[in-house]
């Protein structure tokens, strides 16, 4: 030991810290995977049940179809009006103020919901007189509405204070309550789109209503403070919605463009290579769910040139990662299709393809928009998105039109693969981000 460690035990501590730190950001990230594969276990097994239970009737899956993208819409609505300003925001704030700024976050998720519900609700009623069926599950997601937005909060809320155990515990508990539900439908031979969504909801509802309970001094709701954290957040959360809304129109709107030009029977195949290309999807969103929260911090605690260097690496590892398990899935999730169907569904490894590629850059595509959030860009992420809102009006409508889900999957590929992607990828984006970085360190040195 030399004389400048002895006289500084700071600096013999700092050799047991530094690595104890990294433990426990692995084993942070280690869960964080374990707790998306039990979400994502749920989910498969969930379409890997209704697609057997529903091989010689695909009309009934297609319906499952296009509740599962609205659940998508509406998951996505509250991330980019609640979600995304919490995760931001949190880093910064401790003690009285995070528990007011917690109650006010989980009022405006209550609001969405409802709002959801309601639009749930309307849209249902005015569905009756034409499609019966498509109106109960359209009732199913409003009764749904309230739970199922709790539980997408409370996910993200408590990976963002950090306690991934406890959110193990709340969709494991999600996880058994939903198979279990879906198999006993079965058994009893109540099992169809709208009753799988009932239990969803009542799967999402037990667990975040007792975790809710049990951490109640967390939060300090008041309406008043709720609508003005609302008001200060929205200079930032209006671009992150914009952004949000354009980029989810260039692809979650596919599965509605398919069944109006081609049918619901091709809806059906679309919703069963679309989740067996999301197979992997353990891996990408419990990289997301570290990720985001991770470049919040990562914004607070960085200079401007490692904040940016640390983006892209990011990126660049996250893409990596993804590439090998679809892979994989091009190779053999055909061939899984064919036996979950019993044969109905084959001869769809193209649209399993291409599906897996585009995962594979939006996993990259994730990482560099958390990034310009970070440091309240999101106008220019927006900007980017308006491509596959193009990309879908024009050659996704001709290439869907022509030749189905394969069509609209190379148009998912390629909408992810534009020109202005350039912006957001590679030395281009990393300039955006060094520049961005550095004008924001400059305007807080004039301040």
């Amino acid at each position: 030991m030399s004389t400048t460690e002895a006289e500084n035990p700071q600096s013999i501590l700092s050799y047991g810290v530094a690595p104890a730190r990294t433990l426990i950001g692995r084993s942070r990230v280690f869960i964080t995977l374990f707790d998306q594969a039990l979400v994502s276990v749920a989910s498969f097994f969930t379409n890997f049940l209704l697609l057997r239970h529903f091989a010689h009737d695909s009309e009934h899956y297609a319906y499952y179809t296009l509740a599962f993208n609205l659940m998508i819409w509406a998951a996505e609505f509250q991330a980019m009006l609640v979600l995304t300003p919490h995760t931001m925001r949190t880093p910064r704030l401790g003690g009285q103020a995070l528990r007011r700024f917690h109650g006010s976050t989980l009022l405006q998720s209550t609001g969405v919901s409802l709002l959801t519900g309601a639009g749930m609700l309307i849209a249902a009623m005015m569905a009756s007189g034409r499609d019966v069926q498509m109106s109960y599950v359209l009732l199913a997601l409003a009764a749904g509405a309230l739970v199922i937005g709790l539980r997408n909060y409370v996910r993200p809320y408590l990976f963002a204070a950090k306690s991934p155990m406890t959110a193990v515990a709340v969709d494991l508990t999600a996880a058994v309550l939903q198979i279990g539900g879906l198999l006993v439908l079965q058994k009893m031979g109540y099992l169809s789109a709208w009753s799988a969504i009932l239990i969803m909801a009542i799967a999402a509802a037990v667990p975040s209503l007792i975790w809710l309970i049990w951490a109640r001094r967390l939060f300090s709701p008041s309406v008043s403070v709720s609508i003005t954290d609302f008001k200060q957040d929205w200079s930032i959360t209006r671009w992150v919605f914009l952004s949000g809304m354009t980029w989810n129109i260039g692809m979650q709107l596919y599965p509605w463009l398919i069944v109006w030009t081609r049918g619901k029977e091709d809806v059906a195949i679309w919703g069963a290579c679309f989740q067996l290309a999301c197979v992997a999807n353990p891996l990408l969103m419990g990289l997301q769910n570290f990720i985001g929260p991770r470049i919040a911090e990562a914004h607070v605690e960085l200079s401007s040139h490692d904040f940016a260097r640390h983006v892209y690496k990011t990126c660049v590892k996250t893409s990596l990662l993804m590439t090998g398990p679809a892979i994989v899935l091009s190779v053999f999730a055909d061939d899984a299709l064919r036996w979950i169907t019993h044969g109905q569904f084959t001869g769809h490894a193209t649209t399993i393809t291409l599906l897996c590629a585009a995962i594979v850059v939006q996993a990259g595509t994730f990482t560099l928009s958390r990034g310009l959030f970070a440091m309240q860009r999101a106008d220019i992420d927006m900007y980017c998105n308006l491509l596959p809102m193009g990309v879908l009006f024009t050659i996704g409508f001709w290439a869907t039109s022509h030749y189905g889900v394969s069509g609209a999957a190379a148009s998912m590929v390629i909408a992810n693969c534009r020109p202005c992607h350039h912006a957001r990828s590679g030395s281009g984006l990393r300039r955006a981000l060094m520049h961005t970085c550095q004008r924001h360190a400059l305007m807080q040195m004039q301040e």
